[in-house]
């Protein structure tokens, strides 16, 4: 309803779109995620099904079912076609058959104890049939107005294909996140105890994974596609933007056993990260506020200048709180090991690289004239924009990992 129809379809929700883009970066996560946190509830064969399932529906939705010679292997045609070559067909055999093993483990090991245990309202089974309706719903999206067009000669209008073709995009984005979700239900419900965010090194694992995310994303996709999707105003910006949102509300409707001045210091530090994030910082001239040569440029009108220094005096503030309070808490907390204290630490590091990155190509054009290739530009750019997008997900780490250590709340 308030994007542009036409923008809708022909960018946002269209192949290679945004939309298609976090799809597949949601099903690299939920691999990830499957194989490390479900290690101590689910059997080695289990984790692989599941992460068959997944790379076979990130191939899906990337089109590599149509790479044999055009047509997609998942359709009939495929297989009736007398035009097709048998080694095509031979090829597509050796390709399905991990599906089929797939499919046959988890309906001869999971089906009736799945099928039970929805009956019993369990959470994670729930979960499952939630994802196959999600799934079914999808493809029909995917193929009911087309098929009408193909099989009565149909036209319909932009509004009615910007409507269906954003709940079929948006629907399977959501179905990594919804394997993900079943698998930590059913982790709870088999008394697992999630004690993984207390360990030190949880916020690392997320930087590593973070890191490796961004590398398998710039690798799977072109460089001109990868360039667009962590472009400015692009789509993982626009998380970074969401993720500081969320950030701020934990930290104003969460129960935090910190000082008032505390909380107010931490939302200062990330509404203004956030409006960094957002380019605010140039909306009193067309030069960043943040940068010498805005002090330094004598063109640029001394009005400007002292509005500039009433925008960054709340940082200043923050920066000057936050030394003064807890320089000695903080080393004190990180030299015993607390886990919010090393997140602090993966925090700050993870801001200095994500700025080195920002820089580092721009700065050496500037100064030596180098220029570099494409795809070198997509994998820094990758890195910078991914890491950054976790510098608001690392805070919430820490605050869920210090209130875990004051013993606020217990996980269940």
């Amino acid at each position: 309803m308030i994007l542009d129809y036409h923008y809708m379809v022909d960018y946002f929700v269209q192949e290679n779109g945004p939309v298609e883009n976090v799809t597949l970066v949601a099903y690299v996560v939920a691999i990830a995620a499957i194989l490390y946190y479900g290690r101590n509830v689910l059997f080695v064969r289990t984790r692989f099904a599941l992460s068959i399932m997944l790379a076979y529906m990130f191939m899906r939705e990337a089109d590599m079912h149509k790479w044999l010679n055009g047509l997609s292997i998942l359709k009939i045609k495929f297989w009736l076609s007398g035009e097709i070559p048998l080694i095509d067909k031979f090829w597509a055999v050796v390709i399905l058959v991990p599906v089929l093993w797939m499919l046959y483990y988890f309906l001869k090991n999971y089906a009736r104890q799945v099928w039970t245990d929805f009956w019993r309202k369990e959470a994670y089974a729930v979960s499952i049939f939630v994802f196959l309706a999600v799934l079914v719903i999808s493809k029909i999206c995917d193929r009911s107005l087309n098929m009408m067009t193909e099989m009565w000669g149909w036209q319909f209008d932009i509004w009615l294909k910007a409507l269906v073709t954003a709940q079929e995009e948006f629907l399977e984005c959501i179905l990594p996140v919804l394997v993900m979700v079943g698998v930590l239900q059913y982790r709870e419900s088999h008394e697992w105890k999630a004690t993984y965010v207390e360990s030190p090194l949880f916020s690392l694992y997320l930087v590593i994974l973070t890191s490796l995310t961004a590398l398998i994303v710039w690798a799977v996709l072109p460089s001109a596609d990868m360039l667009k999707f962590v472009e400015e105003n692009g789509t993982v910006e626009n998380l970074t933007l969401f993720f500081y949102g969320v950030a701020i509300l934990v930290i104003v409707f969460g129960q935090i056993q910190a000082r008032f001045s505390t909380k107010l210091a931490t939302i200062i530090m990330l509404a203004y990260m956030f409006m960094r994030e957002a380019d605010w910082h140039k909306s009193v001239s067309s030069e960043s506020i943040l940068k010498i040569k805005f002090w330094l440029n004598g063109q640029i009108p001394v009005s400007d200048k002292l509005l500039a220094i009433a925008i960054l005096l709340p940082i200043v503030w923050m920066l000057v709180y936050f030394v003064w309070n807890y320089t000695k808490k903080f080393w004190k907390a990180l030299w015993d090991g607390e886990g919010y204290a090393v997140s602090i630490l993966m925090f700050l590091v993870t801001l200095v690289t994500s700025k080195v990155l920002d820089r580092s190509l721009n700065m050496l054009t500037e100064l030596y004239q180098m220029h570099f290739p494409e795809w070198l530009v997509a994998l820094q750019t990758s890195q910078e924009e991914f890491l950054e997008c976790l510098l608001p997900i690392l805070i919430i780490v820490v605050i869920a990992q210090y209130r875990r250590s004051r013993n606020i709340f217990a996980w269940s």
